[in-house]
């Protein structure tokens, strides 16, 4: 089984392909690629993660709580006329897919919309791409040895 960040990164990107306005969802790497007019609205998913192993307890059987911050970058073509009223109708769509964090990897807590950056170019392979990303923030508890295993399942 992938580490469960790997599967928090999956899950998020199953549910923003669920979301209609959105043409692809990637992972995060998938930005310096190429690009088709067609690929967007593109939504690209990174994930960062700090740990806390829990005081107390034998290395190998210690609760880990493990905090997650997730960027969510939705792209359309600099080309785009309507770019920002493009990328604020996506965030909606987004927002609203997100309110709960359903996920199906097992329990996340605390999960929660902390804001929207402002609209920013981005280098792509075939030129520039229009970014704006949404963050949340989360937790997942797991064992020290076992960071494939959501103790919440």
């Amino acid at each position: 089984m992938p580490h469960v960040r790997t599967q928090l990164r999956n899950a998020v990107k199953t549910r923003l392909s669920a979301i209609s306005s959105i043409k692809g969802a990637y992972n995060a790497s998938r930005h310096f690629r190429d690009y088709q007019s067609d690929n967007f609205p593109a939504a690209l998913v990174a994930v960062m993660e700090t740990s806390a192993p829990q005081p107390g307890g034998l290395v190998g059987e210690r609760p880990v709580t493990r905090s997650y911050r997730i960027q969510i970058q939705i792209g359309v073509d600099v080309d785009e006329p309507d770019a920002e009223d493009i990328l604020d109708a996506v965030a909606l769509d987004v927002e609203k897919a997100f309110v709960k964090p359903e996920l199906g990897i097992g329990k996340v807590s605390n999960w929660i919309y902390t804001g929207t950056s402002a609209i920013d170019g981005q280098p792509t392979e075939s030129g520039v791409m229009l970014v704006q990303s949404l963050t949340y923030t989360a937790e997942i508890q797991t064992l020290d040895s076992a960071p494939d295993r959501n103790l919440h399942a």
